[in-house]
């Protein structure tokens, strides 16, 4: 093995999520609600593990995070993922979305398709109890997870907040590869572009899943409002709020200012 100066630590995130096919020398850095889940499948499936079948028969994140299969750059010694890492031969991939989407997909997620169960007083996930908890401090209150936090707060808590005290669903693209370059970078709204890259680095054919979909297509008329409504109040409607529907100027240039450089990176990738 040849030496190296400097040993990283691939037991800390960001680090330990990235996966690696030692197989076809591939790198791909996973970044939450980027089409997590089925980019983390295809590339089980492209992978060629001779145990991919029991790995996508259930939860990939939790079979990946718990079970050594080699695929994640975790698996091995710090020795052996800083010279994986350093080796020019690897393909190195990440897949960007428009940061404002990627911001009302985490609040649809978490807060509105997956609640805290009905009559539960317990505490809610740490995803969203922690902003909550930041929420109803700065207003001097109790945190009520039941009644939880709306678009418009979710968002003041994001722009308050810097990427240290988010969780990973609302961190900034950027910090998950601060210190990666990459061979290629892709976009959710390009995928065509991804699958024709990977399956001539690959040599498969690819059929891209779609998994945890939250967002909608535009609605002909806008309704108003809907960014100060609660999670219930949201739920009780026909349909969920399109991201045109949350992002009112404010906010939109809100999020805008607080996501710069990756909506900046997301725009490179676009063109």
């Amino acid at each position: 093995m040849k030496s190296t100066s400097v040993i990283i630590d691939n037991s800390a995130w960001p680090l330990n999520s990235l996966l690696v096919s030692q197989k076809h020398r591939v790198i791909y850095t996973p970044i939450a609600k980027n089409a997590n889940t089925s980019l983390k499948r295809m590339f089980v499936h492209l992978s060629g593990y001779p145990h991919s079948d029991e790995i996508l028969a259930g939860d990939v994140h939790t079979y990946l995070t718990s079970n050594p299969t080699g695929l994640s750059l975790c698996d091995y010694s710090p020795e052996d993922a800083t010279e994986i890492l350093s080796d020019p031969d690897y393909f190195r991939y990440v897949v960007l979305r428009g940061p404002l989407t990627r911001a009302v997909s985490g609040y649809l997620d978490k807060f509105i398709l997956y609640p805290p169960p009905p009559g539960s007083h317990g505490e809610p996930p740490i995803v969203i109890g922690t902003v909550i908890d930041w929420v109803y401090k700065r207003r001097g209150e109790a945190p009520d997870y039941q009644r939880s936090i709306t678009f418009e707060e979710f968002v003041n808590h994001l722009c308050e907040n810097d990427d240290r005290h988010l969780d990973t669903h609302f961190k900034s693209q950027q910090c998950y590869f601060e210190q990666q370059s990459f061979d290629y970078t892709g976009t959710l709204d390009r995928m065509d572009r991804l699958i024709n890259v990977l399956e001539s680095r690959f040599d498969q054919k690819i059929k891209l899943e779609h998994q945890n979909r939250t967002l909608r297509r535009k609605p002909i008329l806008r309704r108003r409002g809907q960014e100060k409504l609660l999670p219930a109040q949201l739920r009780a409607q026909r349909t969920l709020p399109h991201a045109s529907e949350l992002l009112t100027d404010e906010l939109f240039e809100q999020l805008k200012s607080r996501y710069t450089t990756d909506y900046e990176l997301w725009q490179e990738a676009l063109n």
